[in-house]
């Protein structure tokens, strides 16, 4: 009867207002298709969302057609079609766009987020979710959506989302906060007591836990839903219960709203919500060492997961994994071996999965990208040629007259412009060729006093002395400084610099130039707060020429700005133009001094400092990239902001493209796993990206956020070199070095430390932690990559230097007391196995305490042998100094040295020695 009164008025509407019948009847489905998705009737749902859609695209209603394809996303991806959800969502936010319409484009962002929220790609939610924040801010919107969006955020920092260095408890705190108070505000109860029950979990999570507080929320969102009769919600209200009891210690209460989590999602039918209701009871017998209750759980969970379309993929994984782990501990290894089966199924699963998803998403951006830049292009041209056919008559006779009565004055003119313009490019070809001379001549006196600086700092002298020396390296390091960028302004000023574009990750490789200033702004107790845009392609840049530009305005910044005052820096994209921005409060400039700062050593009075040439060269710079730069100075603050393209066609610049090569999928994966393994260790993500990137093609490279994770990914995986930051958590860099050099199984592999520390006695220290080698950030991709090359062939060499030795002599080959002990005991055991055919792969990593993957690795890597290769040679070394000697027949040694069979131990040693046993022994003979 509803749906027919609804009919009625929307026909009596279509009268009224002479709307299109479609119209009417496509609000009607979309109408119908909200109600039944919020009563998680799915298949009507996506029934009515499609007539929706189907109608509106009738007509020429663009906020129609958009809400109808965020209604058709919305219901995909409830359906667990989160593909053809993305297709439709990204509809929505071009038709959303395209008509300007703000509160559309915020329910289609939120949309796109969810499915990038559910796919764990939480750098790209969490952009669409913050962007619904941000727009809700400059345009005063504020509804369910932006309330929606702020819990999501919230959401991925509960669940560990790392933001620069900040507790991720404290931000959910912070947004599920402002969610509450949002919806208090415009009066949505539901989302009011969802977004209260959010805020609960983290005071539950925060190191102080606030139970009572915690409770009290709860039980507030629990009353209204109970009131309401909101199945979903109340679910969700027992669930939270029991989770704030188990951490409370109250596990009687805990199992009660367990218990009668199971019995409502029982009741009102939803499968997924029972399987995770199992799946959560199992967990909390796992914390109390139930687990055969566990199992039974975990069971239930698993077969209720496999009866829902929409399987929620990562619980049904991590299901399989805990059910495995607890029938080990029952000792069930039957069972055990099946279900860790069944999670390398689903986690291989969900990996493809996430891999499609960001192939499939790369792959629509591109192709939006490119429509949408082919119809600019044609607008522009048709635009274009409608004006010109217009106005070129007119123009003609016009510019006829003018080139006849100016020519001749211009002709004059120009001659005496050109004259003008030859001489200053000879004055500035002779000025740059000065500045490059003195500065290359500056270079040695500087190094001569450097050198005795070093050796007068390394003796014995008082604190005053020690000032003074100090003192004069400061300036010498500065006078250095200045020598390298007036080498910079000349190359400029010649026209020899050209830009060099390569693709690269823009997001990444900021966050790597500004980790260094982060601590130096610790060290000069200054505040530094960054916000780098997130980008979702990549760009074609010149690395150096933008990181000179930040690098410079950056340390103009910390040279002038007072303590406990702030520098800001941000950067973001728009149009293929990528915009910088360095901001310092406390300046003492006026609005007259601003045109005055690119000025080369620039000083605004005699008792200040002077600005020298790093803003000269940075203006400069900016220039050669076609970009541009502005200043202003307000309450205080000084910024700089500077615009460069991110797409060139210039003669001064060279483009350098990435070449592909084609491979089958198989062929790939057999190239990756010979690689050689390469460990980074960093707690800033964005640098582990920038290594990872850097090396992907070459090495296969894993990743650890510190220095205790890193030591147990060496241990068990042995890699051919490791990278590590000095400063982290938990183990710093040198801590870390220390440990791999003093253990038996990883003392051989290389290590290079990187920190933002620029001075001689962090260097220092890094190599009495017996580092191999030391770099400073932000590093050069290219010398960082030979100094693993380089660290990696030293290995190489000790190998093959091995490999010719007939009797393994440690002390020729490695330095490395521990490796010294360790092929000393593997050299012991192999004299007493010799004789022994029996001898296996297995038994001999036994004996040496190791796995045998970790022995292979171990001997891999240090002398450049399998176990089995090790154990052969071994073996026909043995066997060559028995012939020498002339210790028994060829039979006799063969066996006495572990082989059965004559033929085969003929074969080995004329591959290892190029000639038969009899040969030898009689060469030797002779000898």
């Amino acid at each position: 009867m509803k749906n027919n009164l609804l009919l009625i008025f929307c026909l009596i509407d279509c009268v009224c207002y002479s709307q299109p019948l479609e119209i009417a009847l496509s609000k009607e489905a979309l109408v119908k298709s909200k109600n039944f998705l919020a009563q998680l009737e799915k298949d009507s749902a996506y029934f009515y969302a499609l007539k929706s859609l189907e109608l509106a695209n009738n007509t020429t209603d663009k906020k129609l057609q958009s809400q109808s394809n965020t209604a058709m996303a919305n219901a995909l991806y409830r359906l667990g079609k989160k593909d053809e959800a993305y297709v439709y969502g990204q509809k929505a936010i071009e038709l959303s766009n395209t008509i300007k319409d703000a509160e559309s484009l915020m329910d289609a962002y939120l949309i796109v987020g969810h499915i990038h929220y559910f796919n764990l790609e939480d750098s790209k939610s969490i952009s669409y979710y913050q962007k619904i924040d941000s727009m809700s801010s400059h345009l005063s919107i504020q509804n369910a959506t932006v309330v929606k969006a702020l819990e999501m955020v919230g959401l991925l920092f509960l669940r560990g989302y790392e933001y620069n260095g900040e507790d991720p408890i404290l931000l959910a705190e912070k947004y599920f906060q402002k969610a509450h108070e949002l919806a208090k505000k415009i009066g949505d109860k539901i989302e009011e007591h969802v977004s209260g029950s959010y805020l609960a979990a983290t005071l539950i999570r925060k190191k102080v836990k606030e139970y009572d507080k915690a409770l009290l929320l709860y039980d507030e969102a629990y009353n209204y839903f109970k009131a309401t009769n909101n199945k979903k919600e109340l679910a969700s209200m027992l669930w939270a219960y029991s989770s704030l009891y188990r951490d409370w210690g109250k596990f009687e209460l805990a199992e009660k709203y367990y218990l009668e989590n199971i019995q409502l999602n029982s009741i009102s039918g939803d499968i997924n919500g029972l399987a995770r209701a199992h799946f959560n009871y199992a967990t909390f017998h796992d914390i109390l060492n139930n687990f055969n209750k566990a199992a039974t759980e975990y069971e239930k969970a698993i077969q209720l997961f496999k009866q829902e379309k929409n399987l929620d993929l990562v619980m049904f994984t991590a299901a399989n994994y805990n059910l495995s782990e607890d029938y080990f501990k029952l000792n069930n290894f039957e069972k055990a071996h099946y279900y860790l089966k069944e999670f390398k199924l689903q986690n291989d699963t969900l990996t493809e999965r996430q891999n499609l998803s960001d192939f499939t998403d790369a792959e629509a951006k591109y192709q939006a990208e490119k429509k949408q830049k082919e119809i600019e292009l044609l607008t522009t041209e048709n635009k274009l040629a409608a004006a010109n056919q217009a106005k070129q008559r007119n123009l003609f006779v016009g510019l006829f007259f003018i080139f006849l009565s100016g020519g001749g004055a211009l002709f004059y003119a120009y001659r005496n412009k050109i004259k003008t313009a030859e001489k200053l490019k000879e004055i500035n070809q002779l000025k740059s060729r000065f500045f490059a001379n003195i500065s290359h001549e500056f270079r040695t006196p500087l190094t001569l006093i450097t050198s005795p600086l070093q050796s007068l700092q390394s003796t014995q002298i008082d604190e005053d002395q020690k000032q003074q020396l100090h003192l004069i390296e400061v300036n010498s390091n500065r006078m250095l400084e200045l020598v390298n960028q007036l080498l910079e302004l000349s190359k400029i000023d010649s026209g020899s610099l050209k830009l060099i574009l390569k693709q690269g990750d823009l997001h990444s490789f900021l966050h790597s130039i500004l980790e260094p200033f982060t601590f130096h702004a610790h060290e000069k107790n200054l505040r530094l707060k960054s916000a780098i845009e997130q980008c979702e392609q990549a760009y074609y840049f010149d690395k150096d020429i933008i990181e000179k530009i930040v690098t410079n305005l950056l340390t103009n910044a910390f040279k002038y700005t007072p303590e406990n005052e702030e520098i800001n820096f941000s950067s973001s994209i728009t149009e293929n133009q990528l915009h910088l921005v360095v901001a310092n409060t406390g300046s003492e400039l006026t609005e007259k001094d601003l045109p005055k700062l690119f000025e080369r050593f620039y000083q605004k009075n005699e008792n200040q400092q002077g600005i020298g040439i790093g803003l000269a060269l940075v203006k400069e710079l900016v220039e050669l990239y076609q970009g541009k730069i502005e200043t202003s100075i307000a309450a205080g603050v000084l910024r700089f902001s500077v615009t460069l393209p991110l797409q060139m066609d210039s003669s001064n610049a060279v483009l350098v493209k990435t070449e592909i090569e084609d491979r089958t999928s198989t062929e790939a994966n057999e190239s990756k796993n010979s690689l050689p393994i390469l460990l980074v260790i960093d707690d800033n993500p964005e640098i582990r990206k920038v290594l990872s990137s850097i090396f992907s093609s070459t090495f296969q490279v894993l990743e650890a956020a510190d220095g205790e994770k890193g030591l147990l990914v060496a241990q068990k995986e042995i890699p051919d070199c490791i990278i590590s930051d000095v400063m982290m958590p938990i183990m710093d860099g040198l801590l870390f070095t220390k440990s791999i050099k003093e253990n038996e199984l990883t003392s051989f592999i290389p290590v290079i430390l990187l920190t933002a520390k620029t001075s001689d006695e962090a260097h220092l220290d890094a190599l009495k932690s017996t580092a191999d080698s030391f770099l400073t950030k932000p590093f050069n991709h290219a010398i960082l990559k030979e100094t693993v090359n380089q660290l990696i062939q030293e290995r190489k060499k000790l190998q093959q230097r091995y490999s010719k030795e007939l009797i393994l002599k440690p002390l020729d080959i490695v330095i490395n007391s521990i490796d010294e002990r360790f092929l000393d005991k593997l050299q012991q055991l192999i004299n007493e196995q010799i004789s022994n055919p029996e001898f296996s792969a297995e038994e001999f990593a036994d004996k040496m305490g190791m796995g045998k993957m970790q022995l292979y690795r171990k001997l891999k890597s240090l002398i450049g042998l399998s176990i089995t290769e090790y154990l052969r040679s071994e073996r026909l070394k043995a066997a060559a100094a028995l012939l020498k000697k002339g210790n028994g027949n060829i039979s006799e040694i063969a066996y006495s040295v572990g082989f059965n069979d004559l033929s085969y131990f003929s074969k080995c040693f004329k591959e290892m020695y190029h000639c038969s046993p009899s040969e030898f022994s009689k060469r030797e003979a002779e000898k």
